[in-house]
């Protein structure tokens, strides 16, 4: 389970701590790039890739019950929700 989360002081990546004491980074860009949501499938779907700008910040977090996150970002999406065991899998693929 998750014990902290919070945006970077730059808001270009997401700090995670964990109860078993493992802490891991994720930047905004990857988030984005990961993102589950119907919109972004479509992307996927239409482009191949979904599509992101350089300097991609995050502008919002906000807890989703007690199993996830739901991250907005500078280019305008707020769709993107994280269960906090999809986070786990990220950091395991993206955190080196």
């Amino acid at each position: 389970m998750l014990s902290e989360l919070a945006a970077t002081d730059d808001c270009q990546a997401l700090r995670l701590k964990w109860e078993d004491g493992q802490e891991n980074m994720l930047s905004a860009k990857d988030l984005r790039r990961s993102a589950m949501d119907a919109w972004s499938r479509r992307e996927v779907i239409d482009h191949g890739e979904i599509r992101v700008d350089d300097g991609l910040t995050i502008t919002t977090l906000a807890e989703i019950g007690g199993y996830g996150v739901n991250v907005h970002f500078s280019d305008g999406h707020e769709r993107a929700i994280y269960p906090f065991s999809y986070l786990r899998e990220l950091a395991a693929q993206f955190d080196k």
